[in-house]
């Protein structure tokens, strides 16, 4: 879980705090983002998706080079070929998450909380990565795991005593940072060492909390629509008790017990929010070790309750099963980012499904929305807001600093008044002027 989230010169924040900490009680397990269009809500999402992106910057040049292959061989659209590399390329990602006609160093740092230990990780980067530093627990207390520092002229690398169990294991991770870094980050090297390394030798030459980080960014879900290298859905990780597909597969028997559980939820999820859905089940089909499922609803039509695939209903039917799924690692225990969550969802349905499971989450949920009806029902201290002033500095902070809200107070009623910004300030229209000015220029064009 993130405990915060510090960005300088990213994008369109030049230093701003996400703090999501609970006091003492560790990271928040539900928040939501609100501000006005422009204001910076996806650029937060980018930055959770960057950090997640960075660690898999091998795998990304792999795919990267792989396309390349493909190009030579085929004809492919020109269109295509950016959006892909755009995709692929850490370098690529990183020129778009810097702030632009900006020459400073680009900061992200992330406060963060697994396995009952916090522990923070900060990256600079130009054109390549400065600086690296991960601080965490080291067996008895905390510390420096690791510090790479290029900013200045003396290079600098700092390693724990406690971070590798001999010297060998360190010289060769010394010589893949003098290959690999400033291009790669040390995480992504050390994420390389998991992926090419068998299990045993990770255990016996590394510190076993040097890669806690890792596991919990694999397991971290984020679905961007305007991802900082992709202008599609993104959606990075899932947690292994989490279906692939909650309309229809096929899992191994040993895991019937995760389809019934899926089942319970989304049957309460449904239910609940639409009138005319009485019941949800899957429809399961035996295969020597193998169930195949899908999902169907029993639905009032006509004074009929009728049968019909889940497939078969409507696009906001099918999102607020996509947004179940995302919720369900929520409840696994790991960190769900959810950009846009309202998109195409009525306020009411959407309002009536975070408030049916806020209580059950164990793991942490960030939202970005507009739907200020959750105002009214949710916990002040998980609302953050972002607001714009008008020299374009933003500023990050949560509800429950706002001295005017009491008890006896609406907080919608008070955030739609602009009492606490991170509001469109709207003029009228003079609609009499713009059609004035079109008339104007049909005829000088005559």
């Amino acid at each position: 879980m993130f405990t915060y989230v510090k960005l300088i010169n990213f994008k369109s924040f030049k230093d701003v705090t996400f703090d999501f900490k609970n006091g003492s009680k560790g990271a928040k397990h539900f928040v939501s983002i609100y501000g006005e269009n422009g204001s910076g809500k996806s650029n937060f999402v980018t930055s959770i998706d960057f950090l997640r992106k960075s660690i898999d910057s091998f795998r990304m040049a792999t795919q990267t080079e792989r396309f390349q292959e493909v190009i030579k061989e085929n004809e492919v659209p020109s269109e295509l070929i950016e959006m892909i590399l755009d995709s692929t390329s850490i370098q690529k990602i990183r020129e778009k998450c810097r702030m632009v006609e900006c020459e400073e160093p680009t900061t992200v740092e992330y406060g963060f909380e697994t396995n009952g230990h916090e522990g923070t990780y900060t990256l600079s980067f130009d054109e390549r990565f400065i600086y690296e530093r991960l601080y965490y627990f080291t067996g008895k207390q905390r510390g420096t795991l690791f510090e790479i520092d290029y900013r200045g002229t003396n290079p600098k690398i700092v390693f724990s005593s406690k971070l590798f169990s001999n010297k060998k294991v360190e010289s060769e991770i010394r010589d893949e940072i003098n290959k690999y870094w400033g291009k790669h980050s040390l995480l992504s090297i050390l994420q390389k060492e998991i992926e090419e390394k068998n299990e045993d030798y990770i255990k016996e030459n590394y510190l076993e909390y040097a890669f806690d980080l890792l596991d919990m960014l694999h397991d971290t879900t984020i679905h961007c629509k305007k991802s900082s290298s992709s202008g599609s859905e993104v959606c990075a990780g899932k947690p292994t008790n989490v279906l692939e597909d909650l309309k229809e597969g096929r899992i191994k028997i040993e895991h019937e017990a995760l389809l019934d559980k899926s089942e319970t939820i989304i049957r309460d999820f449904l239910t609940q929010a639409y009138a005319d859905i009485k019941d949800v089940y899957y429809e399961r089909k035996n295969q020597a070790e193998t169930i195949s499922y899908k999902l169907f609803v029993k639905k009032m039509i006509g004074g009929q309750i009728r049968t019909i695939s889940v497939s078969n209903e409507s696009a906001g039917t099918q999102h607020i099963l996509e947004i179940i799924r995302s919720l369900l690692g929520a409840f696994c225990g790991v960190t769900v980012v959810y950009d846009e969550i309202d998109d195409g969802i009525h306020d009411l349905l959407l309002k009536n499904v975070l408030e049916s499971m806020l209580d059950d989450i164990n793991g942490q949920l960030i939202i970005t929305t507009h739907n200020t009806y959750m105002l009214e029902s949710i916990d002040i201290k998980s609302v953050y807001l972002i607001n714009v002033d008008y020299k374009g500095n933003k500023e990050v902070k949560c509800l429950d600093k706002y001295p005017r809200i009491q008890g006896s107070n609406n907080p919608r009623l008070m955030y739609l008044k602009g009492l606490f910004g991170g509001v469109p300030i709207v003029d009228v229209l003079d609609y009499d002027s713009i059609i004035y000015e079109l008339d104007t220029v049909e005829k000088e064009e005559e």
